[in-house]
């Protein structure tokens, strides 16, 4: 993966998220930084994804399992959980470059 581009285990793209970018308190540095614990708690998919030897949940074999499923912003609702999932198997199958292409294109 490009240095220029964070991705969370989950499947967020950090580059775009206000958090990261320091848009909103408080900043956060990324899940690897912050070892699965951001500002917000423990993040559970951040060690499945460790405990799996996975480089993000798309890759493991296990997805998309119900600890994927249930875990999602509330603020956002459920629905986030299943668009990261279509996310991940997209990245799974085509890789960062092109993922990122996706992800600018769906956001506005």
């Amino acid at each position: 993966m490009s240095k220029d581009l964070i991705f969370s285990g989950c499947g967020i793209l950090c580059n775009d998220c206000e958090y990261y970018k320091g848009e909103k308190d408080p900043k956060c540095p990324g899940c690897e930084d912050q070892e699965g614990r951001p500002f917000w708690g423990e993040c559970k998919l951040y060690f499945c994804v460790n405990e799996h030897d996975v480089e993000h949940c798309g890759l493991c074999d296990e997805f998309p399992c119900d600890k994927f499923i249930d875990a999602f912003d509330p603020s956002h609702g459920q629905i986030s959980s299943v668009v990261r999932a279509g996310v991940l198997a997209y990245r799974a199958k085509h890789g960062d470059k092109k993922t990122v292409e996706l992800l600018r294109k769906i956001q506005h």
